[in-house]
């Protein structure tokens, strides 16, 4: 086969050429792998990218353990709401029944022995009795102490017990002293020092009769039924195996990143009604007096101040929790862009560099042309598809 001449200017042409078909190739990966750097052409960013990619993979696990915690604190959040919702409401129904009009009721009364002359004084006049001696009566869950101080009489002692809101003393020449209860609760006596108590034959009532009403009646039987709706909350407060509100509650520990240097450990608050000291009113009848409403209406309102302050308190954790997944979630981002940037092709640029490369690549065979007849086989394989 006979050598094919080529002028300098022709050989040159044809270098250009296969140069600029290379270049076309190269573009070409570029645009269909979207990845300008590899392991050969850029050692260092390459592998920089792959690390910032690898850590972003890494705080990828994190993120959703991060996200996890953030609902399942949020979840007990969500809890102490309602449940500061249901105690309002049995406060509210407590607050509703209290003053109506009851009926049935049969008064309670303690009598002592028969004092012949109240005016004398108590330790001139009772064997064994002294100055100073005392006793207790509890009513209404208060106790007072009656003290027989020096030169009492009968009739002070009286008017003692008389200063006890919803008692009513009497005592007369010829009769034994007489502590009455209208709304039929227990009176209790218990001696305090020496035997003050039984030496004026004072002892814990036994007869009386506590007042009925539907009303009241049926508002316990509502409250205690709020009151287990509470507990029903607190054990389905559970979000993901842990709960933060059971009698015995479960703490939860996240980690913020790679190495676990970085946790947060939420502890949990037992908030069912036995944590509230919130207890079963029907069975105790505790709605039968104002006073014993009073009682319950003070625990209700010592509860939500609880409740309150648990829930800021995970408020806290949640909003702390939440915070580190947003930084977590924009780190990821910034990695991920990072390893965009070192090794990633710019696809309108790649796109451009193309165009401009073909261009190229058809005026250098616009040029050769120029050389060669159109039918001869050597233009014809220069020519690209």
């Amino acid at each position: 086969m006979a050598d094919i001449n080529l002028s300098l200017a022709t050989r040159t042409t044809l270098l250009q050429v296969q140069r600029t078909r290379t270049l076309i190739d190269v573009i070409a990966e570029r645009l269909s792998t979207g990845v300008r750097v590899s392991a050969i052409t850029n050692a260092t960013a390459f592998f920089d990218a792959r690390s910032l990619t690898d850590r972003a993979g890494d705080l990828l696990g994190i993120k959703d353990r991060i996200s996890g915690a953030a609902s399942t604190v949020g979840a007990a959040v969500a809890a102490i709401d309602s449940i500061i919702s249901l105690v309002n409401q049995m406060r509210g129904l407590a607050v509703s029944v209290k003053g109506g009009a009851v009926s049935g009721a049969v008064a309670t009364t303690v009598t002592g022995n028969v004092v012949a002359d109240v005016s004398q004084s108590v330790t001139a006049t009772l064997a064994g009795a002294e100055d100073n001696d005392s006793f207790d009566i509890t009513y209404n869950g208060t106790t007072t102490t009656i003290v027989n101080q020096n030169g009492d009489t009968f009739t002070d002692i009286r008017d003692k017990i008389n200063a006890i809101s919803g008692l009513t003393a009497t005592v007369s020449n010829g009769n034994g002293l007489v502590i009455t209860a209208a709304d039929g609760q227990d009176i209790v006596i218990t001696n305090n020092v020496n035997d003050l108590a039984t030496d004026l034959g004072l002892a814990t009532s036994a007869n009386g009769t506590l007042a009925t009403n539907t009303l009241r009646a049926a508002a316990e039987t509502q409250f205690d039924s709020l009151r287990t709706q509470i507990d029903n909350l607190v054990n389905d407060a559970t979000f993901l195996g842990v709960n933060l509100l059971k009698a015995s509650p479960d703490n939860l520990t996240v980690t913020f990143n790679e190495d676990g240097t970085a946790s947060l450990t939420v502890s949990g608050i037992a908030s069912d009604s036995t944590a509230l000291s919130i207890g079963a009113v029907d069975s105790a009848d505790s709605f039968a007096t104002d006073a014993g409403i009073d009682t319950i209406v003070a625990r209700l309102d010592t509860a939500l101040t609880t409740l309150r302050t648990t829930q800021s308190t995970l408020g806290g954790n949640n909003a702390l929790i939440n915070t580190r997944f947003a930084f977590t979630e924009n780190l990821i981002n910034t990695l991920e862009d990072g390893a965009a940037k070192l090794i990633n092709a710019d696809l309108a640029e790649e796109a451009a560099n193309l165009l401009a490369v073909q261009t190229r690549h058809d005026l250098a065979l616009a040029a050769l042309g120029l050389s060669f007849d159109n039918g001869s086989a050597v233009f014809a394989l220069l020519q690209l598809g």
